[in-house]
């Protein structure tokens, strides 16, 4: 019995371990943009229409831009809070040195982080 009280301690001692060890995956997730300017992202150029864009959400990393189901390119992304929940979808563009716009923030109607791209 204290044998089996033992066991019965040390297996939740370690997968409480492996459940702390462990890091948190953030969700990957898919929203659909419209952009209304020709544009660049990452210095890929973006003609006015609809896109999707999958990301996870949550943390920094790679936002992948879809144009109907093919796959157009990936792009780094940094997440930063805004302080408060986003109204409406939005796309932000600075306009660049030659012209040309740039998107540079992706926000969400209802949350509370945004997409800054670089």
């Amino acid at each position: 019995m204290k044998r089996f009280v033992s066991s019965l301690i040390l297996g939740l001692v370690m997968a409480t371990g492996l459940a702390v060890a462990s890091p948190v995956e953030a969700q990957e997730v898919s929203r659909n943009i419209t952009i209304t300017r020709d544009s660049k992202v990452a210095g890929q150029s973006l003609t006015k229409g609809e896109y999707s864009i999958k990301f996870a959400e949550g943390k920094d990393g790679e936002l992948v831009v879809f144009r109907g189901k093919k796959e157009l390119f990936k792009a780094p992304y940094k997440v930063t809070k805004l302080a408060q929940p986003a109204a409406d979808n939005s796309v932000a563009y600075s306009t660049a040195g030659d012209g040309s716009y740039q998107v540079k923030r992706l926000e969400f109607r209802g949350k509370t982080e945004a997409i800054v791209l670089d």
